[in-house]
């Protein structure tokens, strides 16, 4: 200790105890590194930790499949296809009951979907199992319950359901026959597959057919029952319409009657042609009146008409007459007219006068005669015409009312011949009902068992359990916070690994591992010190001061030993080294180096005595210098809060090339969080198979919000170290074989 008492006296102490001094340049770690997406060595390196949870998921399906396939009895599977059509063939064109529907075709139609629940529907399945007495076969057993794996497998997590009795009232057939069947519709199609699973082929092929069979007669029934409703409807219709129709024509009779309509002349032909007389005698009369008119008023007037001009008596009357003046007149030219021929000539001529006034007065008494006759026949034609224009002007205003009861008989005619036609058309068109669906393939018997099939049920098992293990794999991988790599620490944290112990099996080297560095220098584990001391002296600047923490996640990690042999690693470098034991609790530095604990750092941070009293050389190690922790009897956090503990880093870090402090773990204890604040660099020892993510990062965080001087990670235990301790031994005996040889040689030489 000559280096320190030349240049350390009792006032320099005094004057740093009184004043802080400024602490040494603090080391900044690297920042943590956003997480990386998951690479494919990931997710190898994943499924090769869990390959015992892959497996082992992977055998218990494969070994449930084949229980489950080998256990159950054999099944048989028939099958049907049938053309379900919107129509049968149509026998008759008339009579239909049923309104055609739309021509869209496809699963979605309802038409087509109706058919197909018909064919799932309770009905159907109630008539197969009646027809074949299928009770005894879909009686669920006893036997069968105990070797369903499902079964069993839901009853043992508590989701199966409570066992139905095997009793008739209690069990529900039809359920269990529509879990056997399948109808599956072929798609752009309107063909459609049924399926029956069977515990026999023979009994599937049957229940194909009798679905079949049954589905095609019920959609026959169904068309003849509604023919019947159809035909029961409309004679219902029809007798009220006969009884509408009798109503109106009663109606219409009585009316008529009353009337005076003859219901006979549907078109009243009689008064018309009656009126259509009394206009023509009404002509004639008016005609026969003017012309007898004409003649009495010109045989008035005139005294003479055509027509009296052509009547004969007064013709021979005149023509005597005038044969007699022509006698006359040539007598008189002879005779006197007192001349008695004369005078009997004249007598002659006044009596042919006379007759011929008579004549005319009793033709103009004719005429007079003939006009007023003409005249009366006039008038009571006129009479009678105007008294049947009234009684026509009565029939019309009647016939209106008439009309309208008149079609009212010929409506309700009309609808009564229309429903006796329906319902004979009806009759008929219900008695050539034909059937829409039409089989096209018909059931056969199965040859081949439907399940179990072994390898299909394997197949899926291997499947099934290699998804299931990797999803449990990647699960726990997920559920488990343990880091498995030191790829996977450096990830989590940014940090870099700085060196990797490695395991020691040997019982020899492990009692010689607290100075293996020392005691076995030539060992992997000493090499492996040796990296992580070189890896840390690279880090900083040869001009600045190494004032270095080694601490832990928990306790027991190592990080004492890894303390003791990174002091000794840097003294074989010829480096001056200050080992300071802080871990007052739990101090181990004396026993590992085999030195005194009477004075130690408790007592200097107490007062009781400098850094030259409690400071000890390593006898066995040139350059090795420690301080132990001394006695645990106060609080050790409010001793190292001291400013005496910042004096020590301050002063060891410029007289000694590294002062290297063993602090306690983290987790419990806060004595690291105050010594990480006077160090330059802490390194965080962790056992390779006890590394948790939640651990890590809580420490991480704790001393990187007292100063962020986390310079990395070293990792004891490890499987995959950097020195290879086999490779190690042969290349170092590889070593000591040449460099005998070379010896021996140059021994003859």
């Amino acid at each position: 200790m000559s280096v320190l008492t030349t240049q350390t006296n009792t006032n320099q102490i005094q004057a740093v105890d009184n004043k802080l001094m400024p602490l040494a340049p603090s080391y900044v770690g690297p920042s943590v590194q956003p997480t990386q997406e998951v690479s494919l060595s990931d997710v190898l390196g994943i499924l090769y930790r869990r390959k015992w949870t892959i497996l082992l998921t992977l055998l218990s399906i494969l070994a449930l499949v084949a229980w489950y396939t080998f256990s159950i009895k054999p099944s048989y599977r028939a099958n049907a296809t049938i053309q379900i059509e919107r129509e049968g063939a149509e026998i008759v064109d008339f009579g239909r009951t049923q309104q055609p529907t739309s021509s869209v075709d496809s699963l979605n139609d309802p038409f087509f979907r109706t058919r197909y629940e018909m064919l799932r529907g309770r009905v159907v399945a109630q008539k197969v199992i009646d027809d074949l007495s299928l009770e005894e076969s879909l009686s669920p057993r006893e036997s069968e319950n105990s070797t369903s794996v499902i079964s069993s497998v839901l009853a043992l997590v508590g989701l199966g359901g409570d066992k139905k009795k095997n009793t008739t009232n209690n069990v529900d057939y039809t359920g269990i026959f529509a879990k056997n069947l399948l109808v599956q519709p072929i798609s752009g199609t309107h063909l459609v597959e049924i399926y029956y699973e069977a515990s026999s082929a023979t009994e599937a092929k049957n229940v194909v057919s009798s679905i079949v069979n049954n589905f095609i007669t019920s959609q026959i029934q169904s068309k003849s029952e509604t023919g019947e409703y159809a035909k029961d409807f409309l004679d219902k219709q029809i007798i009220e319409a006969g009884d509408r129709l009798k109503s109106d024509e009663l109606t219409l009779v009585k009316y008529a009657n009353e009337n005076g309509i003859l219901s006979v002349d549907e078109g009243q032909t009689r008064q018309v042609k009656k009126l259509e007389n009394l206009d023509s005698a009404l002509v004639e009369a008016e005609i026969r009146r003017i012309e007898a008119e004409s003649l009495y008023l010109q045989m008035k007037r005139a005294g003479s008409v055509s027509t009296v001009l052509s009547n004969p008596v007064v013709t021979s009357l005149k023509a005597r007459l005038v044969g007699l003046e022509g006698d006359y007149q040539e007598m008189l030219k002879t005779f006197k007219p007192n001349y008695p021929d004369m005078q009997r000539l004249q007598q002659q001529i006044n009596a042919a006068k006379g007759k011929l006034r008579t004549e005319m007065s009793t033709i103009q008494r004719s005429m007079e005669a003939d006009f007023k006759a003409a005249k009366r026949q006039e008038d009571k034609i006129r009479n009678e015409l105007s008294q049947f224009n009234t009684t026509m002007q009565n029939l019309q205003d009647s016939g209106v009312d008439y009309n309208n009861l008149k079609r009212n008989v010929e409506n309700s005619n009309k609808l009564y011949s229309s429903l006796l036609q329906r319902r004979e058309e009806v009759n008929v068109a219900s008695q050539a009902n034909t059937s829409s669906i039409s089989i096209v393939e018909p059931a056969i018997t199965p040859v081949a068992k439907y399940r179990p099939r072994p390898k299909v049920n394997l197949l899926v098992g291997l499947m099934s359990g290699l998804i299931l293990g990797l999803a449990l794999a990647f699960l726990r991988e997920s559920l488990d916070k343990s880091i498995k790599s030191s790829d996977d620490l450096e990830k989590l944290t940014g940090l870099p690994i700085l060196g990797m112990i490695p395991r020691v099996t040997k019982s020899k080297m492990k009692k010689q591992l607290d100075m293996i560095a020392f005691k076995m220098p030539q060992s992997a584990p000493a090499e492996a010190y040796r990296i992580l001391a070189t890896n840390i002296r690279l880090m900083f600047r040869a001009d600045e001061d190494h004032v270095m923490l080694i601490t832990s996640v928990n306790s027991g990690e190592g990080k004492s030993t890894t303390a003791c042999n990174i002091a000794l690693s840097y003294a074989q470098m010829g480096k001056k080294v200050l080992l300071v034991d802080a871990d007052i609790r739990n101090a181990s530095l004396h026993k590992k180096l085999e030195i005194a604990n009477k004075h130690g750092l408790t007592h200097y941070l107490k007062g009781e005595i400098d850094l030259v009293g409690i400071t000890q050389p390593v006898k066995k190690i040139p350059g090795l210098y420690a301080i132990t922790a001394g006695q645990y009897d106060v609080d050790p956090v409010s001793l190292l809060s001291h400013e005496r503990m910042s004096y020590l880093t301050t002063q060891g870090g410029s007289i000694f090339d590294y002062v290297i402090i063993d602090a306690p773990p983290v987790n419990g204890f806060a004595d690291s969080l105050v010594l990480t604040s006077l160090a330059t660099s802490t390194v965080l020892v962790a056992r390779e198979d006890e590394m948790n993510a939640r651990s890590i990062k809580g420490v991480l965080n704790q001393l990187r919000r007292v100063k962020n001087n986390v310079a990395g990670f070293l990792l004891v235990d490890s499987k995959n170290p950097v020195v290879n301790a086999k490779y190690y031994a042969k290349y170092h005996s590889k070593s000591k074989k040449e460099l005998l040889l070379e010896n021996k040689k140059q021994s003859f030489a």
